[in-house]
């Protein structure tokens, strides 16, 4: 993508964050993820939302969506750093409301025992 999403991300989303976290915030808008998904209703169109991303998608789908892409979204893991990486999922992860919690993969005891 040649384009560049100049929208300022909406301070809410970024207040209280960790150096981690702010880090993925900036490398999201680096690497013009506004440019398709919205923040508090700034940005693109093409991709869902991601205001409460954090409350469908557990920070391994959050990673696996990332790298190969999946429905109308390109796979990104040739264009992302290690680094970059961690830090946007570490901030995508934060995107919830206050009152619910972030997704969570099943824990499946296989011990019959239980």
């Amino acid at each position: 993508m040649q384009a560049w999403s100049s929208d300022e991300t909406p301070i809410h989303f970024i207040e209280g964050r960790t150096p981690l976290e702010l880090a993925g915030a900036a490398a999201f808008q680096y690497k013009q993820c506004r440019n398709c998904h919205q923040l508090g209703g700034i940005g693109g169109e093409r991709g869902p939302e991601l205001d409460s991303i954090a409350t469908r998608k557990t920070t391994n789908e959050l990673i696996r969506q990332a790298i190969q892409g999946g429905g109308n979204m390109p796979t990104y893991g040739h264009n992302l750093s290690p680094e970059e990486l961690i830090s946007i999922v570490a901030f995508l992860s934060t995107l919830h409301p206050e009152n619910e919690s972030p997704a969570q993969t099943a824990d499946v005891s296989l011990n019959p025992t239980n």
